[in-house]
């Protein structure tokens, strides 16, 4: 047995967070341990409200998982505290890991923040290097880069210097960029990948960020390239958001 874990905050609606990251490891044949970053309070459409564990709390579950199981791949989603940010670098340092994907939620898509712009230099400098890839969308991109950024191209400049200085590979993901088609690079310290697919709408599309991530942290922790991992994860998220049929209410 594979064992993946995510280090997130909870999900109440069960669409997002730890509980969609543990759907998708497990639909991907892992089994699913699981760090609780913060507990929110939300449906489909929106945050209400969230408040982060105890830092305390979150170390105590990091490191029992690292030592108890042997994790072959980790997922990192919404932090919620500098706190906990430190406590996640602190446990890496702790229990290298050869396989940590990061997907900097750094606000939900209502708006409401998940970390303070203070912990931003944090993030870059210490866990940053700590990732093998991190999956920025453009608004998160935008704020960790200091830079307003209107095509994926000027994004695949700015990040061709940024996986130096931060020491990972980026993937960016194109879903809030405006052209026709989706377009999104992968890039590594020594190589640029560009996909273009078509633009879908889903009726349903709340946790796609969490579920492209936690399908590459899967992939990858097969010890796939990052390439194939992005395609092959590509791909699971197109498939499970159309075959989903949910009503969604207010």
């Amino acid at each position: 047995m594979d064992y993946f874990l995510t280090i997130a905050a909870s999900d109440n609606s069960g669409g997002a967070g730890i509980q969609q990251d543990i759907k998708v490891a497990h639909e991907l044949e892992y089994w699913a341990l699981s760090a609780i970053t913060g507990i929110t309070v939300q449906n489909f459409n929106k945050v209400f409200v969230f408040d982060a564990v105890p830092s305390n709390l979150l170390k105590s579950q990091i490191e029992q998982c690292f030592r108890s199981f042997p994790v072959k791949t980790v997922k990192i989603g919404a932090i919620c505290s500098t706190e906990n940010l430190l406590v996640i670098v602190d446990c890496l340092k702790q229990f290298p890991q050869k396989h940590v994907i990061l997907d900097p939620v750094l606000f939900s898509t209502g708006g409401v923040p998940f970390l303070d712009k203070s912990a931003l230099i944090i993030l870059k400098e210490e866990l940053f290097p700590l990732t093998e890839l991190i999956t920025p969308n453009k608004h998160e991109f935008e704020l960790l880069t200091n830079h307003k950024i209107n095509s994926i191209d000027k994004a695949i400049a700015i990040t061709t210097d940024k996986c130096k200085e931060w020491g990972t590979s980026i993937l960016l993901k194109g879903g809030h960029f405006k052209e026709t088609m989706i377009k999104e690079a992968l890039i590594t310290p020594t190589d640029i990948y560009r996909f273009e697919r078509e633009r879908k709408t889903f009726a349903y599309s709340h946790g796609t960020g969490c579920t492209l991530s936690s399908a590459l942290a899967c992939y990858i922790g097969r010890n796939k390239s990052l390439y194939d991992s992005y395609l092959l994860s590509s791909k699971y998220l197109i498939e499970f958001y159309d075959e989903l049929k949910i009503k969604i209410s207010n």
